[in-house]
């Protein structure tokens, strides 16, 4: 728990910097917003992984859950191609925003890796890969250090 809420203080302190030079206050809005998205996206997915294996819910409700979060995930990672798509994004804030759609679609394969463990718990899975994977990227968007 001590590791998860220096993350946050970290995640809070660095927030800022990462898009605090943003000449656009939409670019910066969309930064912020999905920065914290990427965070408690990735802390969500932890926590129901965790609620699943200590009997706190359910295989259906998780299944539920999961699925939601994929729903969203998805969405985000969509909306964010479409403004890419656009043209209007260039340079740093353009590679950004590409990686933060990156790093959505490693969530959605993390939270689909749960669904998979959550389904057969012997059944061989990549959810600690995508996990690792998606950490590391969200981390360096937000600049948290390793």
């Amino acid at each position: 728990m001590k590791k998860v809420l220096t993350g946050a203080l970290v995640l809070f302190l660095f927030l800022g910097q990462s898009f605090l030079f943003a000449e656009d206050e939409y670019l910066y809005t969309i930064g912020s917003l999905g920065a914290s998205n990427l965070y408690m996206t990735f802390l969500t997915i932890g926590l129901l992984g965790d609620s699943f294996e200590k009997d706190v819910y359910t295989a259906e409700t998780t299944k539920d859950l999961i699925g939601a979060i994929i729903s969203l995930t998805k969405t985000s990672r969509e909306s964010l191609n479409t403004l890419i798509e656009g043209g209007e994004v260039a340079g740093e804030d353009r590679a950004t925003i590409l990686e933060m759609i990156q790093a959505h679609g490693l969530l959605e394969k993390q939270a689909g890796e749960l669904a998979r463990y959550v389904n057969n718990r012997t059944a061989p899975n990549d959810f600690q890969f995508f996990r690792k994977k998606s950490w590391e990227l969200i981390a360096k968007i937000l600049n948290i250090p390793q």
